[in-house]
């Protein structure tokens, strides 16, 4: 998961040295010329905030959000109320995609909506659920070749779309 939020994700910094541009195989990046904001992905900033070569800048949306609910509860109608809604919900999405999985066809699955951070949760229990079918199917077309030489033999393999919002498992 952090993986992926910190490939994907860009954020601004504040340098604290100046730099020409850098080229870098995910992009290029700068100049960098303080105070000057420059748009970064995270784990750039982070790599330079670790050698203190930059401030990372929180984004508005999490800054506001997170000091509100932090700092000024009880100026939110029901703050407490906010913070449990938004933790239901992730539970809910969490409990939906859980509960698709259990309905797997073993042909096919597609999961629309869905986003990195959840595609990132699942991958765990994708690699182990598809490397123990492999396994089994692999074993069941060993005893079944033994019988059957002409058989061929399939193999199971996840497609994860680019756009974040479809997973597709189909038969290869």
């Amino acid at each position: 998961m952090e993986y992926v939020a910190s490939s994907e994700t860009i954020v601004d910094i504040l340098p604290l040295i100046s730099l020409d541009r850098v080229r870098l195989l995910s992009g290029t990046y700068g100049p960098f010329q303080p105070p000057t904001r420059a748009q970064v992905p995270l784990w750039l900033a982070i790599l330079l905030r670790k050698k203190r070569k930059c401030v990372i800048v929180p984004p508005e949306w999490l800054s506001i959000a997170h000091l509100l609910l932090e700092h000024a509860a009880e100026e939110i109608p029901d703050a407490s109320r906010v913070r449990a809604l938004l933790k239901d919900l992730r539970e809910a999405r969490q409990s939906k995609i859980l509960a698709g999985l259990g309905m797997i066809n073993p042909a096919h699955l597609e999961m629309s909506n869905i986003s990195s951070m959840e595609i990132c949760e699942l991958r765990p229990l994708f690699v182990t659920a598809l490397s123990q079918l492999h396994a089994l199917h692999g074993s069941s077309n060993d005893a079944n070749t033994e019988n059957m030489p002409s058989q061929t033999s399939e193999s199971v393999a996840p497609n994860l779309d680019d756009d974040d919002e479809n997973i597709s498992v189909r038969r290869v």
